[in-house]
């Protein structure tokens, strides 16, 4: 049991050190009044920082998003 927490914290931790810009820019910008806002499967936008999600079934579809963070209007 102890193995698996430790394995999901080292996992975790890869994660957040990978994306470490993006999170510092979402952090920025919500500071600034952005939100987050449900955009459905959505293509990746090539201006901003994203994670993108990717579906693979023996053949990998285009990398998506489904939340983009958004300054209001």
């Amino acid at each position: 049991m102890e193995m698996a927490v430790a394995f999901m914290v080292s996992i975790g931790g890869l994660f957040i050190a990978d994306n470490q810009e993006f999170f510092k820019t979402v952090d920025e910008q919500i500071q600034q009044g952005a939100e987050w806002h449900y955009v459905g499967k959505s293509p990746l936008d090539p201006d901003a920082l994203s994670i993108s999600a990717q579906m693979c079934d023996g053949k990998c579809d285009e990398p998506y998003i489904m939340w983009k963070l958004k300054f209001p209007e």
